[in-house]
């Protein structure tokens, strides 16, 4: 029997933000085509090139030590992350973590919403595109099994 990934726990840092358990909302690991306009025979060989990139939705607040302003306030930036579906702090073979680099985009988050007279506020979502650490496209996501081999 397989282990089933829930939404009940989440372990995601990004860059110096090491608690975001408590702002954000969903996180998602996707890979798609890579936009390029040249190919190598390596490249070729492997079936294109892959830009895998990680789209987090998350609290809006402007507290300066929110998310969403570390967001507003580093464009272009560079960050390691680590990402562990299960919500585990330490990776294991059963419940690895996903590593790398992300570069945050040069556009801001969003701000604002809908009028509202009581609810759970707003939040916004940020596709963070995953890079190698000198911020080159696209980069790679490492499977991090907790085992040093």
């Amino acid at each position: 029997m397989v282990t089933r990934i829930k939404g009940a726990a989440l372990y995601l840092h990004i860059g110096p933000n090491t608690d975001l358990e408590a702002e954000v909302t969903s996180a998602i690991l996707a890979h798609e085509d890579a936009d390029s306009d040249l190919l190598t025979f390596a490249d070729a060989k492997k079936g294109g090139l892959s830009q895998p990139s990680i789209t987090v939705g998350y609290i809006q607040s402007t507290d300066a030590a929110a998310f969403w302003s570390w967001v507003w306030d580093n464009p272009g930036t560079v960050a390691a992350f680590s990402y562990a579906p299960h919500g585990n702090s330490q990776p294991s073979a059963a419940q690895p973590h996903f590593i790398g680099y992300l570069k945050v985009p040069t556009n801001k988050p969003s701000l604002g919403g809908e009028a509202i007279i009581d609810g759970p506020g707003y939040t916004a979502e940020t596709q963070f595109l995953v890079c190698h650490a000198d911020g080159q496209l696209p980069g790679e996501v490492t499977r991090d099994n907790g085992s040093s081999d």
